[in-house]
């Protein structure tokens, strides 16, 4: 698996998770196991729901997204971003399989936007596992 981030001068992050994985999958597919996978990762206390991570998929609102066009979503706000901006993005090209996030801001300024990270990564790794069992 390959991850790579950056954090720009703007304060925007950019981040890819991406594997080597022979198979096609649809967007809706892996947006669906992205979701799943960041539920495993917080042991059940995020939740997409209504277009929005939230606490046990209620409340408050952690990240809110855009709807989904072409396997992208909008970012349009919540706790975690310091402002609207940036998507996030699943791809599967029958050879790598890949989540994106582009222009997002971090609420944690600094190096502390490092703790989000983290937490994305984790979630991008669960999920790329995810996709390789349901591609093997």
């Amino acid at each position: 698996m390959e991850s790579v981030s950056e954090m720009h001068a703007s304060g925007t992050v950019d981040t890819r998770q991406r594997a080597s994985i022979a198979a096609g999958v649809d967007w809706l597919r892996l947006e669906q196991l992205y979701w799943d996978a960041t539920r495993r990762v917080t042991f059940g206390v995020v939740w997409f729901s209504s277009d929005a991570l939230r606490v046990l998929g209620v409340w408050p609102v952690l990240l809110r997204f855009g709807p989904l066009v072409d396997g992208r979503r909008m970012i349009l706000g919540g706790l975690f971003a310091r402002r609207p901006g940036g998507t996030i993005e699943w791809r599967s090209d029958g050879v790598h399989v890949a989540v994106e996030v582009v222009g997002f801001a971090p609420l944690l300024p600094g190096p502390l936007w490092r703790i989000e990270l983290l937490l994305h990564d984790l979630v991008g790794r669960r999920f790329l596992t995810y996709v390789a069992r349901e591609a093997g």
